[in-house]
């Protein structure tokens, strides 16, 4: 099951300007131990890339406005070569203050369009070359609806309905994509699915965490009805632990996760993928496709001034057709960044030096 956060939101060399954020806060005090109920958090975003060009957007965080706890998350972006990238998400409670309580039902509603016209296809399997790259248009909608229950501080079960859709097109006569089964490649696959999380999480928040271990396991069903055109399954398990080291405000974080698919004839969009943004930050997004995927990420995340702390850290992985197949000889890289820590959320800028290319990435929200 892919995480709900977009892939990207820039991604190559990068000059970016990040204004000064807005933060109004409805309490008016600052000194309240735990996250404020009731705050306002606006960031301008203009930036420019030689990939996706010159662009505009805005990101906006409004919690507790309506009395309820609620949170209201959106996210505007546009470029002059390629990224169209539209994100709504509601929350009750806020995923924030719910963290490391027990209670009896949120709710999470989330829209994601983001349209890339020059997505990038080197084939599938572990063995794909970077010389066979080809780009070509790609645009996914996912809506998901997701309930959830705090059975405890450290214990929370989801359950949820999601509707997906992935478009490619504008795919050369040359492209690998062209001519690699089945057909749906090079078209549009729709489906609605279910899906399940368990996770045990001890985490002392989930914007910025500093301390505790998480444990996930997910499921995802697509059944074989008319309006699905693939059917199939996914699975996923996630191990994340955070613990301060040498000084208290150092913190050392981990991920390992293993991801996979099962079915017949499942087309490119539907595979798991490792590279860019989320994963192998020193290789391009999508760079290695298959139908399993395995990740490991770490990093110390050091405090250097006010909200900005630096970032140290590496990421390995690999793809392979199975289980079975999955072999030791992960692709990796060193990471570098940084990050701005808001109330409500993460800026998070990263440069990953890859043998290949070297990426550079400014998104929302700590990598895990």
């Amino acid at each position: 099951m892919h995480a709900l956060t977009p892939r990207r939101l820039l991604a190559g060399p990068v000059i970016a300007m990040m204004l000064t954020p807005a933060i109004l806060r409805a309490d008016g005090d600052s000194a309240t131990t735990g996250p404020p109920s009731s705050i306002i958090e606006f960031l301008p975003i203009l930036s420019y890339d030689t990939d996706v060009g010159l662009g505009l957007g805005a990101k906006a965080v409004f919690r507790g406005q309506l009395g309820s706890e609620e949170s209201f998350d959106v996210v505007l972006f546009n470029s002059t070569k390629g990224e169209r990238w539209y994100r709504f998400v509601f929350s009750l409670p806020d995923i924030e203050l719910r963290q490391g309580k027990h209670y009896p039902i949120a709710i999470d509603l989330v829209v994601d369009y983001d349209k890339w016209i020059s997505n990038s296809f080197f084939g599938v399997g572990p063995g794909s070359k970077y010389s066979d790259k080809s780009q070509y248009t790609k645009e996914p909608l996912d809506i998901s609806i997701t309930a959830s229950r705090g059975f405890s501080a450290e214990a929370v079960g989801q359950f949820g309905l999601r509707f997906r859709s992935v478009r490619n097109f504008d795919i050369p006569a040359n492209s690998l994509l062209s001519t690699t089964p089945p057909a749906l490649n090079s078209g549009r696959i729709g489906y609605a699915s279910f899906f399940g999380t368990f996770r045990y999480d001890t985490r002392n928040s989930f914007i910025n965490p500093s301390d505790g271990l998480v444990v996930q396991a997910e499921a995802e069903g697509v059944p074989a009805i008319s309006m699905n055109t693939i059917s199939g399954a996914r699975f996923a398990l996630w191990i994340q632990h955070y613990a301060p080291m040498i000084f208290p405000r150092i913190v050392a974080a981990l991920r390992l996760g293993l991801q996979g698919v099962s079915g017949n004839s499942l087309p490119v969009q539907f595979l798991e993928s490792l590279g860019g943004n989320g994963t192998l930050r020193g290789f391009s997004e999508d760079r290695f496709l298959d139908r399993v995927a395995v990740v490991f990420n770490a990093e110390l995340r050091i405090p250097i001034i006010w909200r900005f702390e630096g970032i140290l850290g590496a990421d390995a992985g690999e793809v392979a057709g199975s289980l079975r197949t999955l072999n030791t000889r992960w692709k990796g890289n060193p990471v570098v960044g940084l990050r701005l820590l808001m109330e409500t959320f993460v800026v998070r800028a990263d440069v990953g030096f890859g043998n290949e290319t070297t990426g550079f990435y400014l998104n929302f929200g700590q990598l895990f």
